[in-house]
């Protein structure tokens, strides 16, 4: 490819036609062709896109073959780990391809703004020196992150940066972004290969690579590069060059130079000048000189001495002798304070005013972390405080939070929310809210924006997301703590102090940089906001009516004015609320909680009413039990324990207490993902890499892995050679766990120190995967299975329950205790295999299991003596260390959705991600839920069934948002407006198969798969499952049937023998219709049916396996899609243990399934739900009818069904009556 009429039908075919394979691009411009037939750039436009100001760098490398390959899959892989750190002086990267038929490899990065101006960013730095030196941070940083990843810009300088302007009305806010590295390592390994013996065409063609863009002259562009490449540019044989990380260093210390100092030309006019006239046999020594002389000028530059020094050493002419991007950021963060000084204003030298309350740090810092060793609540104690926090703030950062510190700390949500402006110290996190006063007899209050005032605290270690964050600003002057006290007049506190505005807008995330992301987080955060409106409407405020003595009996009623005060306070609630059916009255829903209980007592948390408007549970208060149901409005209950029920106070169901801190850990990951758009751009709009290149795939299965056949062993290849973002659907009964264990554990045999993250919404469905996931690894992988320590007995699976952190613990305690003292016990003078005196048979076998080969392992000497003596000692003193060793270095770790939130003590280190999170039942839980474990990762896998049961109370949410339609709150109107997009966030696993082809399935680059084969059913059981349910798209007939994708290849028969009419037949429909005695009753119960479900459950011959057995051959699940007739099933001895609602089955199975329908009364001008209710949706009938392996019975009217249930069930009735059997339950009840 050697002219640009080329490269651009190239670009055209690819990305512009509308039949393209990446298309949907513009072409701007013409492509540039840095090296011919090696690089060439171009600037692309998306279609749709809606925010102009970001444009599209296309980098393209021609002729990728082989170990190019190979280098474009290694840079692909890091470019995705740095864009996972969202860091503001980093592009995005959109999209990555290796196109073999074509030979190149691709990476398309959406740059912020325009390639930069040079002379106006250096007359914008000389105005701006302070904003200047914030530019110069972030882009050293920036180029931290990217040398860490092992990722070399190779021709960092003045001209490799994008700029573009936040502020329209400021022209001198702006961002400044590196750009022009994402091909770095392909053309590094080009650079290196290019040398001695290579033609002159050949090198004259690569130092291209080095030549001045447009708009800058050539010797100013040379004075940024530096000194070891002038050999490579300018001697006639060039030998091949040797990589630096300290190259980039210098460009980008060069650039700094110019904006601290002012423009070579200007500066130095005379070496500048040698350099323009100098031949090309001299023009190597004269850039040296002007190089040396740039260094100089710094001497007597009138910089700030620590910012001279930084330029200096990031200048050093050696490449060895040059500092570190780290080293250099170290030493800028080092002395902040004294470089900002140096251009500060006399009003800009006054401390900044932050406020502390003595009272409320007594027991944060007092108490529980003993930080200071007096009371604040005592003078003297005050004032160590107020010295302690000047300690711990001196060189503190401003950091904002969007949603305060809620998520981070308990306290009423109003509270929390207010403390947006967090300053980072030394020891923890400080959330601080601006100082106000209530102005009397209104709803307004005056603000005082020179005061911060601290409200709340965390650790440092365990909010590294704040303490990380990339928009943050140092305090560029000591602060002034002043002791406060709510109540106290500060007017005359703050005159003449400075606002804390200016740097409150610095940090500010700034919305519209990507309007799609920005709505699409949007709609999560109302996801949020509901779940919290719906916890916050089912605690109620009160007031005592009266006190009986008899039996401590309390009256308690409805406090309306105080509930419509709050209501009044948060409109979201005021909607929820107006539906008794949502918000039942007082008297109502305490009386429907003691319903289910089934003869339990009743618990309810009671707290004392304070003067903020939203209850806060966290504090003191007491256990109350519900008594007496008197009226709508009132109820009796007492007190259990000590206590008393205060005379005002909140009240709510005991269970609703861990609701909030599974809301809050929620909050948190919603935080974490604003600060990763690479992984909301993938959750909104998914986009994949190959990055398997075939390297995955292996045609015979190893020892002691799953023999898959060649299908699926090809999906498996596009499971792990897929990145980011890859979605499995893997339909009922179609292995998804066996297959997930056999990539997990392939990608630890290639990929040896991986760390993997697997996570699922419930602890029954992780621990059927980590059962499997320990069965194929082996004892080698270090496998760990988080849960509250406190809980990890409630891990049923004895096998799972010893890969908990403490039984493993014990574990590895054990077998290294008994290793060594048995190694110390050998002599120096025995010899292995120790024939005479041999280890005993069951201590060998433990260390076979660890890899140990004990008998032929020499006896430990001297300093190995020494060493493994002091290891035991301190092996069995100090198990903390032990545990924390276990975590850090688990090669996996299970965890559900919400304790993922949990693993490391709740810390996050952008640094120290999972390398691939995986999530099981994707489909079932909310997104707000899914996002928890996947901000843990740079690299995810979605793994569910979106035809099977889809979030939780999901039709709740779209009839609360379709009650929003016209309210007279315009923004909670709006919520209806948006309610297409946030029903498409909340299914998050749906959307990304939403349109998806036959096509989409299979290609290598596609985001999406689906295991096409079940292996759970019977044949004859799984043909209404998969004709009704997974047909092929676009859909084909069969003699009058939907044709199914997927496959199922044997019969199970199963062994029964009694009754008759099950005998040799797995699928059978007992049919009610027309027959007596089998009538619906409303809240839905059919007696007619449980009496039948009894008798064909007793007459089962050999009889079923226990209840909890379901494992077992012959078990049994009874299954209702209703609450009152799954009561009435339990009542029976034969079925009691053996009932499930359908919800409450998604993701188990049994040999055996008995379904009761219960719904037989026909409304024939009604809709669906007016005939058979929630049974008639799509992913309910897929559960009810997937879950048996053997035999599979459906009790209920098949007529009413047939003709009332919908396309659904009339599609799985037809289907039933081709393949199964149909008996009338009157012949059922004369057998």
């Amino acid at each position: 490819m050697k002219n640009v009429a080329e490269c651009k039908e190239l670009i055209d075919r690819l990305f512009c036609r509308d039949e393209a394979q990446f298309g949907g691009y513009t072409l701007v411009g013409d492509p540039e062709i840095v090296v011919p037939e090696r690089l060439v750039r171009a600037t692309l436009n998306r279609r749709t896109e809606t925010h102009g100001h970001d444009a599209y760098q296309l980098t393209v490398f021609l002729q990728i073959t082989g170990l190019a390959g190979e280098l474009w899959e290694h840079t692909a892989r890091n470019l995705l780990r740095v864009g996972a750190l969202n860091h503001p002086a980093l592009p995005q990267i959109a999209m990555g391809k290796f196109v073999p038929n074509e030979d190149i490899a691709f990476t398309l990065t959406r740059e912020r703004g325009k390639p930069i101006n040079i002379d106006h960013t250096v007359a914008w730095a000389r105005r701006a020196p302070r904003r200047a030196l914030e530019h110069f941070s972030k882009l050293l940083d920036a180029l931290n992150e990217l040398h860490s990843a092992g990722i070399i810009h190779r021709n960092l300088t003045a001209a490799s940066l994008n700029t573009h302007v936040i502020d329209v009305w400021d022209p001198d806010r702006v961002e400044i972004v590196l750009s022009r590295f994402e091909m770095s390592t392909l053309m590094g390994n080009v650079i290196r290969t290019v040398g001695a013996g290579s033609s002159p065409d050949t090198v004259a063609e690569v130092r291209q690579f080095y030549t001045a863009p447009s708009g800058i002259q050539a010797e100013r562009h040379l004075a940024f590069l530096a000194p070891e490449l002038h050999s490579y540019l300018f001697d006639e044989h060039t030998s091949v060059r040797r990589d630096w990380v300290s190259t980039d260093v210098y460009g980008l210390g060069a650039t700094a130079w110019e904006w601290f100092c002012g423009r070579i030309p200007d500066v130095l006019p005379e070496p500048y000048a040698e350099v323009r006239q100098a031949g090309a046999a001299d023009r190597k020594d004269a850039l040296a000189r002007l190089q040396r002389a740039m260094v100089s000028h710094l001497a007597t530059a009138k910089l700030p001495e620590a910012l001279a020094h930084v330029l200096r050493r990031m200048m050093e002419p050696h490449p060895d002798s040059r500092w570190t991007a780290y080293t250099a950021a170290k030493h800028l963060d080092e002395n902040w304070q004294q470089i900002q000084a140096h251009w500060a204003g006399p009003d800009e030298k006054t401390p900044r005013l932050v406020a502390f309350m003595p009272d409320e740090s007594v027991q944060m810092l007092y108490e529980e972390r003993q930080w200071i060793r007096r009371s604040p609540a005592t003078p003297a104690g005050r004032d160590e405080l107020q010295f302690f926090l000047e300690r711990e703030l001196e060189d503190a950062e401003l950091v904002h939070s969007e949603r305060g510190a809620l998520g981070y700390a308990t306290g009423p949500e109003d509270r929390l929310k207010e403390a947006q402006w967090v300053l980072i110290g030394q020891r923890a996190v400080w959330f601080c809210a601006v100082l106000y006063d209530p102005v009397p007899m209104t709803n307004t209050r005056k603000h005082f924006e020179q005061v911060l005032v601290i409200k709340y605290l965390r650790d440092k270690d365990i909010t590294m997301e704040l303490v990380t964050a990339k928009r943050r600003r140092r305090i560029e002057s000591p602060l002034q703590l002043i002791p406060f006290r709510p109540g106290q007049d500060m007017s005359k506190v703050v005159e003449g102090r400075r606002s804390w505005a200016d740097l409150q807008e610095e940090v500010r995330g700034h919305a519209g940089s990507d309007t799609l992301n920005e709505m699409y987080l949007r709609s999560l955060q109302f996801l949020l906001n509901y779940q919290r409106v719906v916890l916050q409407a089912r605690s109620y405020p009160f007031r005592v009516v009266e006190t009986a003595h008899q039996q401590g009996t309390v009256t308690i009623e409805f406090d309306e004015d105080a509930d419509a005060e709050r209501r009044h306070a948060n409109p979201m609630l005021a909607a929820y609320a107006l539906d008794e059916r949502r918000r039942p009255r007082f008297g109502d829903f305490f009386t429907g909680l003691d319903g289910e209980r089934e003869g339990k007592a009743t618990l309810l948390n009671v707290v004392r009413r304070s003067s903020t408007r939203e209850p806060y549970f966290g504090g003191s208060g007491v256990t109350a039990v519900f008594r007496e149901y008197v009226d709508p409005q009132t109820i009796r209950v007492t007190v259990q324990g000590a206590g008393t029920i205060p005379r005002t106070g909140w009240i709510r169901h005991v269970d609703d207490g861990g609701s909030g801190p599974q809301l809050d850990r929620q909050e948190r990951g919603l935080a974490l993902l604003r600060a990763q758009p690479l992984l909301i751009e993938s959750l909104r709009a998914p986009f994949s890499f190959d990055l398997g290149r075939g390297r995955w795939i292996d045609p015979h299965p190893k020892e002691g892995e799953v023999d898959f056949g060649p299908t699926t062993r090809k999906l498996i290849e596009r499971m792990l050679g897929t990145h980011p973002l890859f979605a499995l659907q893997g339909p009922p009964g179609s292995g998804k766990s066996t297959l997930t264990a056999a990539a997990v554990r392939r990608n630890l045999a290639v990929e040896q120190g991986a760390r993997i993250l697997v996570t699922s919404q419930s602890n029954h469905t992780l621990d059927g995967l980590a059962r499997k996931l320990i069965q194929q690894q082996g004892p080698r992988t270090l496998i760990l299975r988080e849960t509250p320590t406190d809980r990890e007995d409630e891990v049923r699976d004895e096998l799972v329950r010893s890969h908990t952190l403490t039984h493993l613990t014990r574990s590895v305690r054990d077998a290294s205790t008994k290793l060594l003292r048995a190694r110390l016990a050998r002599k120096s003078y025995e010899h292995p295999p120790y024939a005479d005196a041999p280890y005993p048979r069951d201590l060998v076998e433990l260390g076979a299991r660890w890899w140990i080969d004990l008998p032929n392992l020499p006896p430990l000497e001297e300093a190995r003596r020494e060493l493994a003596e002091q290891w035991l000692k301190h092996i069995t003193s100090n198990q903390l260390e032990l545990s924390e060793r276990i975590r850090s270095g688990a090669s996996v770790v299970l965890a559900t959705c919400s304790i993922a939130a949990t693993i490391n003590d709740g810390r996050w280190d952008p640094r120290d991600l999972f390398d691939w999170v995986i999530v099981e039942e994707a489909a079932k839980a909310w997104s707000t839920e899914v996002i928890v474990p996947l901000v843990l990762g740079v690299r995810w896998t979605l793994i569910g069934d979106h035809l099977q049961l889809g979030p939780h109370r999901e039709e709740e949410l779209e009839a609360f948002l379709d009650s929003l339609r016209g309210h007279r709150d315009p923004l909670v109107a709006l919520e209806y407006e948006q309610k297409d997009d946030h029903l498409k966030a909340l299914r998050l696993f749906q959307q990304i198969f939403a349109d998806k082809t036959e096509r989409d399935y299979q290609q290598m680059d596609s985001a999406v798969g689906r295991i096409e084969k079940q292996f759970r059913m019977d044949k004859t059981i799984a043909e209404p499952v998969s004709r009704a349910f997974y047909p092929r798209v676009p859909p084909r007939e069969e003699n009058g049937l939907p044709v199914s994708f997927l496959e199922t290849e044997w019969y199970k028969p199963h062994d029964l023998t009694a009754p008759h009419f099950l005998r040799g037949r797995s699928l059978v429909w007992v049919d009610t219709s027309g027959c007596e005695g089998f009538g619906d009753e409303p809240r839905w119960r059919n007696m007619g049916e449980v009496d039948l479900v009894d008798r064909i459950a007793q007459w089962m011959q050999p009889s079923s396996a226990p209840p909890d057995r379901l494992d077992d051959d012959g078990s049994l699940a009874v299954l209702t899609p209703y609450k009152a007739q799954l009561d009435l099933l339990g009542g029976r001895d034969s079925l009691r243990g053996r009932e499930y609602t359908v919800h409450s089955f998604q993701g188990r199975e049994a040999d055996r399934v008995i379904v009761s329908l219960v719904r037989s009364t026909a409304d024939p001008s009604g809709r669906i739900e007016r005939n058979v209710g929630h049974v008639g949706r799509r992913e309910l009938i897929n559960v009810l009818m997937s879950r048996a392996k053997r035999l599979l019975v459906v009790v209920g009217d098949l007529q009413h069904f047939a003709t009332y249930g919908g396309e659904h069930w009339a599609t799985v009735t037809k289907v039933l009556r081709h393949y199964g059997t149909v008996v009338s339950a009157d012949e059922v009840g004369r057998s």
